[in-house]
């Protein structure tokens, strides 16, 4: 069961990330409260159509130091927030509803099986006119990016290079969750056009790949399946990737 929820994670996650449109109006939430009733978090994000961006803070850490968010807004104001470390390790999932300005759910660690409740009530709020997504300069796109959830969960780490202009080589791997580890890997050159990268599996397989500062999303392309990309069970290179170098 944890195995096929992390895959359904991957997939509507990284599906619904790259299918948002931008618009002019921005969204700032600020919101605290409590995980499990007694840690307490502070949550500052940014919203521009579903995409979602910001940090959580875990007050009672010694250093507070603000974990990177990135997240979605699905149907019914149900939100779906991932805590991505610096390494790209995902620790922490939140799953709540944001209702009568208070978001209310679930949080799921990565290394195990445990969820607690979260419920966080809203601050302050601003719509502002700006991007929450800056436009990137082609020289910036090369570099490692990768996501994990936690040591066991799904693994995937991708290397992007200029080569001239607008070809870049891309080389990705990704796993499967242990212990049976399937793999998903593809090299290859692609050109970029609007921001974005074509990865060719095979004549029935194809991913693209949307840049954004400091992360990217990969989706699969088409009305084809996993089984079409020859991929081992339930393996995809479908995800967010955090840029890690």
């Amino acid at each position: 069961m944890r195995v096929l929820k992390t895959i359904l994670i991957i997939l509507i996650f990284s599906k619904s990330i790259c299918h948002a449109q931008q618009n002019n109006t921005v969204q700032k939430y600020k919101l605290s409260g409590f995980i499990n009733k007694k840690i307490p978090v502070e949550l500052n994000i940014s919203i521009s159509n579903q995409l979602i961006l910001g940090d959580i803070r875990y007050l009672s850490t010694r250093s507070k130091q603000p974990i990177k968010i990135i997240g979605r807004v699905e149907n019914q104001n149900q939100y779906s927030l991932h805590e991505f470390e610096r390494d790209g390790n995902i620790s922490g999932i939140i799953d709540a509803k944001l209702k009568n300005n208070k978001l209310e759910g679930k949080w799921y660690a990565t290394k195990s099986d445990t969820s607690y409740a979260i419920t966080l009530t809203l601050k302050t709020t601003q719509n502002l006119k700006q991007d929450i997504v800056s436009r990137l300069k082609p020289d910036q796109l090369a570099g490692e990016y990768a996501y994990q959830y936690g040591e066991k969960g799904y693994q995937g780490n991708i290397t992007i290079k200029k080569i001239s202009g607008n070809t870049y080589s891309y080389d990705i791997g990704s796993v499967t969750h242990d212990p049976g580890r399937n793999i998903a890997d593809a090299s290859g050159k692609a050109i970029l056009k609007n921001n974005q990268l074509i990865i060719q599996v095979n004549k029935s397989c194809k991913f693209k790949v949307k840049f954004y500062n400091g992360f990217l999303v990969i989706s699969q392309e088409g009305p084809y399946t996993l089984n079409d990309c020859e991929f081992g069970f339930n393996a995809t290179l479908e995800g967010t990737y955090l840029k890690i170098k």
